[in-house]
């Protein structure tokens, strides 16, 4: 084990995945028990849009990922918000967008040299420094936002027309909440890759529910998932020479399947 951590792609990546599991360790359960798990597999496959807008300008893919899928989360709260669209229709629309876009530059960007399979799927190789202190920054943002609005967002959740009439600003937390939600999946990318990292963001919550109904329960269980997946799976992935990001889903997936039939069993 000491081999892995002596190379500096492998320390990223497996630090990387310690930040993120916190992230959609907490993230999770906000998207499941508001069941919007749709919303987090939209944002993830209009992460590619973003980055074919990349490849196509010369930019670096991250960022504008970054910002094609912030926009795009914010765009669909309001149109949802203003009635022009229902949340799945809105997510259907921007999903085929997005992905029709990717496809529509990277068609005629000939000429690229760009791991595209390694957004996609992940690769561990992709990680940097750079990557890290991102993904740390957003943790130092959102753990405070969450500690300071989680009344007003579980108040939301079971019970949005309330909530508004209570006073809380429920579009400036959804709105909040949304870009968070696409930054987490776009910092994920290079990891997990943009098909399978929506998985992560409806497992952890998931699991945790079949452990426990408290929400502090079900966020600490997610967390715990999540840091065990994605660091046994990174560690999984360089022994069987897998990629990392399906090697994280199955694991996460077997743990979840696993976690069904014992508590059917009990």
């Amino acid at each position: 084990m000491s081999e892995l951590f002596a190379m500096d792609f492998f320390r990223n990546a497996f630090f990387a995945s310690i930040l993120l599991g916190a992230l959609f360790g907490i993230l999770s359960f906000f998207v499941v028990t508001r069941k919007m798990a749709f919303l987090g597999a939209g944002i993830a496959h209009t992460a590619f849009g973003g980055v074919a807008l990349g490849v196509f300008f010369g930019v670096n893919p991250f960022w504008t990922a970054l910002i094609f899928c912030v926009i795009s989360a914010i765009a669909i709260t309001k149109l949802t918000r203003l009635g022009k669209l229902t949340p799945d229709a809105g997510i259907g629309i921007f999903f085929a967008f997005s992905m029709a876009l990717g496809a529509l530059l990277i068609k005629l960007k000939k000429a690229y040299t760009f791991d595209l399979q390694g957004y996609l799927f992940g690769n561990i190789l992709a990680v940097t420094s750079c990557d890290l202190l991102i993904t740390g920054a957003v943790l130092l943002f959102f753990l405070p936002f969450i500690a300071l609005f989680i009344h007003r967002i579980l108040f939301m959740t079971f019970d949005v027309e309330v909530a508004m009439s209570s006073g809380v600003r429920t579009e400036y937390l959804d709105t909040a909440l949304f870009a968070f939600l696409a930054a987490i999946i776009v910092i994920s990318m290079k990891i997990v890759g943009i098909i399978l990292v929506s998985a992560l963001v409806v497992l952890p919550a998931s699991f945790g529910l079949v452990l426990t109904k408290n929400f502090r329960g079900v966020i600490a269980w997610g967390i715990i998932f999540t840091l065990c997946t994605m660091c046994g799976g990174l560690v999984l992935s360089f022994f069987m020479d897998t990629p990392p990001g399906a090697t994280m889903v199955v694991l996460g997936t077997a743990a979840y399947g696993i976690s069904l039939i014992v508590n059917a069993l009990k």
